[in-house]
């Protein structure tokens, strides 16, 4: 018996393409992302998890902001890198930062906080 490793990502991708305004076929998101229908069946029930330039042309198709695709893909980190947990909660700025964090200096670390404080304080409230 195969043991499809990846069926809660294949989950998620059937529901966004259903999801889809108007909702669309296997066959449909295969063509516009340009893979077969096959390959996509697979990946819906979870026999395969496809490659970084497949998840980014799912993530348009569908709609989804391709942090999230990563993100339920298993590409991208949810825990925030060891150090500041509150300082880095936008998983961009976790992936940009995972590996270069932990060599900056304290003070080049206060600085960029600094930085995203005054850029927060200067977002206009949405509706």
């Amino acid at each position: 018996m195969t043991e499809f490793r990846y069926i809660k990502f294949g989950n998620r991708i059937r529901r966004w393409r259903q999801a889809s305004q108007p909702p669309m076929t296997q066959r449909e998101l295969a063509g516009r992302i340009g893979v077969s229908n096959g390959f996509l069946a697979h990946i819906e029930t979870g026999r395969t998890l496809p490659g970084i330039r497949t998840l980014r042309a799912l993530a348009k198709a569908l709609g989804v902001p391709e942090t999230e695709m990563l993100r339920e893909a298993g590409y991208l980190s949810t825990a925030p890198p060891p150090g500041d947990e509150r300082l880095l909660v936008d998983p961009e700025l976790r992936e940009f930062f995972r590996d270069d964090w932990s060599r900056l200096t304290t003070d080049e670390k206060e600085w960029f906080k600094d930085f995203v404080r005054l850029l927060k304080s200067r977002r206009k409230p949405g509706p």
